[in-house]
């Protein structure tokens, strides 16, 4: 009879891989976050703000803003004022008809948390009018850098810039309300492709189940909870800093990963994903902010965005049901019996390395 250490011994390769399937997004590279431009034209003027994180700014100048000793922080970014202002202008660049427009630099930095805007304003000729904006920011630390361009003044529409698709068109046909939806639930189901600690904590909620249906409900139940305190965020009906939500969304994981050796029946698990729902949809709303919601359209921005959330969190829950299936087909799972008991001890075993990483988010978020 094959003993519990002899199979580990003989398996260790899967265990192995998974630890690197799991840990692959920590290991990738440094991960920007969302960018912005907040653009009003005017005729022929163009004036914007450019927000940024400070820690993606660092990596792509090199350059060390944040650890500045004694000095502060607005001190630390005037020294450095004449590079953040040609990265960023080389980065953004305007288009008046067909020729890249050089900004008039503005000069004016301003901090938002861990964000710095810096504004800049073009002028195209009397003949001709903006046609274009074109975006690369970050694109060379991060290829799945993305931003977000909300137009307002004789246009008024949000785009979001990737990689692939950087330009911005100036036409009255890019703000229909059809663009609008699409955009939101784009950036809903990127939010969820993207937010690795969301990921975790889907694969920890649902690596005991193995059909579809039920755990549709347990998903399905996150997705009204957060919901539900992502719009009274938005709202500013209720605020809650990210300093306290963050840690809180990585405490989440470590929950649910060490339920998971104590529980064998999940059906019922959807009163915790909506408890820890609410939680997490503070943490959706940070990234709507960034975004730019607008105002005009804000409830089908919304629920754009959760309608994403959804269906990126029900194509994890399928890839996980298919994974199953393809396990169980496999010759060392082919006994019904001992298939079971390994099955349960390869849940187990995510669950434990998940929460592991859970646990490290939540010590660097706490003491970071």
């Amino acid at each position: 009879m094959m003993t519990l250490a002899t199979y580990f011994g003989r398996q260790r390769q899967y265990f192995f891989c998974l630890v690197l399937l799991i840990f692959c997004g920590a290991c990738y590279g440094h991960q920007t976050k969302l960018s912005s431009s907040a653009l009003t034209l005017d005729s022929g003027e163009v004036v914007g703000e450019i927000e940024l994180n400070l820690d993606d700014l660092q990596v792509a100048l090199s350059q060390t803003f944040l650890d500045t000793g004694s000095s502060p922080l607005t001190q630390a970014i005037d020294s450095h004022s004449d590079a953040i202002l040609d990265y960023v202008a080389s980065k953004n660049v305007m288009y008046c008809g067909s020729k890249p427009q050089v900004p008039i630099r503005v000069g004016e930095f301003r901090f938002e948390d861990d964000h710095l805007l810096v504004k800049l304003s073009w002028q195209c000729d009397p003949s001709v009018t903006p046609t274009a904006y074109v975006v690369s920011l970050f694109h060379e630390i991060d290829t799945q850098s993305r931003h977000v361009v909300n137009i307002s003044g004789d246009q008024t529409f949000v785009k979001l810039l990737t990689v692939k698709d950087r330009k911005v068109s100036f036409a009255v046909e890019d703000g229909n309300w059809i663009d609008l939806v699409i955009k939101f639930i784009i950036s809903g189901i990127e939010h969820i492709a993207i937010g690795f600690d969301h990921i975790a904590f889907l694969i920890v909620v649902i690596v005991l189940g193995r059909n579809f249906w039920p755990l549709f409900k347990v998903v399905t139940a996150f997705t009204v909870a957060h919901s539900i305190t992502l719009t009274l965020a938005v709202l500013n009906v209720v605020t809650i800093p990210s300093e306290v939500i963050e840690p809180l969304i990585a405490l989440s994981i470590v929950y649910v990963a060490v339920e998971n050796f104590f529980v064998q029946d999940i059906s019922r698990r959807y009163w915790v994903t909506f408890l820890f729902g609410l939680i997490h949809g503070f943490g959706f709303a940070s990234v709507l902010r960034d975004f730019g919601l607008p105002q005009n359209d804000l409830v089908t921005a919304l629920a754009s965005f959760n309608i994403g959330v959804e269906i990126g969190q029900l194509l994890i829950v399928l890839s996980a049901c298919l994974f199953w299936r393809l396990m169980m087909s496999m010759r060392f799972m082919e006994s019904a019996s001992s298939g079971v008991v390994r099955q349960r001890i390869l849940s187990l075993w995510i669950s434990g390395l998940v929460g592991l990483l859970g646990l490290g988010w939540f010590v660097e978020r706490v003491f970071s």
